[in-house]
């Protein structure tokens, strides 16, 4: 099997398919209340109706960065906690219709903390299963509180997915952490705004090529109080092509098919694309390294400042 023009893979690959459903969204309503979060919630709910019709089978949904809040000065007065009636009601849809959904909301966790951006994931089972805190909030306007890991969970169809949101992204290292642990599948909950059209491309590429990892990337499509955010969510396969896009500016569902056991079949069974092997086992097919090439130590940036 070829992936992309060259890189052949050996063997027999066996994988499941993940299918996955993006809302590229705009708030119902940019509250100021917790009140009016609630507003929000219901209309992911809404959207989750349509597209379990729409796209019978599906197995996981996947929102935009502070889907419920939106992010900006009005975050903090609207913060939802974890045991709130909002990721109750969500948790409540997740069981009924046995549904993965990640979602992005702005939490106060009463830790002492301001808040944190977070991405939860629910399973099909109505549990949350994961809630990663944005560790690199995008300087200066984004004040929630960053959090200090990027972890990697059990999903549907053999995936290992880990979160990221937005300005998170823009850092090489964030990716190659979720990869470095495992991920096949990275999750990118964003606000991406204008003029940085091609930075959110580039970068949605480039993290699923370096890393041989599936991306999703939900975007929101609106006018806040400061920036016009495009839209342009996305899937990106492993070898960093788009299969899967939304347009510029409107509201949008729609689905693409992943299969998660191809990136493991990469990293085991590739002779050429598996980066990750690669890059600690330099000239390995010189004579004088024996096979196993040379490791990563002369990278200077790695070593602990």
């Amino acid at each position: 099997m070829n992936v992309g023009n060259c890189f052949p893979i050996n063997g027999k690959i066996e994988t499941e398919c993940l299918s996955v459903a993006l809302f590229q969204m705009k708030l119902a309503v940019v509250p100021k209340t917790r009140e009016e979060v609630m507003q929000n919630v219901d209309k992911i709910i809404e959207w989750i109706d349509r597209a379990i019709t729409g796209f019978p089978g599906i197995d996981m949904i996947v929102t935009p960065e502070a889907s419920l809040n939106g992010v900006g000065p009005h975050a903090s007065l609207c913060c939802i906690t974890l045991d709130g009636p909002e990721l109750a009601k969500l948790k409540a849809v997740c069981k009924e219709y046995q549904l993965w959904l990640a979602v992005g909301a702005c939490v106060d966790e009463q830790d002492g903390n301001f808040y944190k951006n977070c991405a939860i994931t629910i399973d099909n089972k109505g549990e949350i299963v994961d809630i990663y805190r944005k560790v690199t909030p995008w300087n200066p306007v984004e004040p929630s509180s960053p959090g200090d890991e990027i972890r990697v969970f059990e999903g549907p169809k053999g995936s290992r997915i880990a979160s990221i949101i937005c300005s998170d992204g823009d850092y090489q290292d964030n990716w190659r952490e979720a990869a470095s642990k495992g991920a096949n599948v990275v999750l990118r909950l964003t606000t991406y705004m204008t003029p940085f059209e091609n930075q959110y491309e580039i970068t949605n590429r480039a993290g699923a090529y370096f890393n041989k990892v599936y991306v999703i990337a939900a975007n929101n499509s609106e006018m806040d109080e400061c920036y016009s955010l495009f839209g342009r969510s996305m899937v990106v396969n492993p070898e960093g092509d788009i299969i899967a896009e939304a347009p510029v500016g409107i509201p949008y569902i729609f689905k693409a098919d992943l299969y998660p056991g191809l990136c493991d079949a990469i990293q085991k069974q590739a002779l050429m694309g598996d980066l990750l092997w690669l890059r600690n086992h330099r000239g390995a097919a010189s004579p004088d390294t024996c096979g196993t090439g040379r490791d990563s130590t002369m990278y200077s940036y790695l070593e602990d400042k």
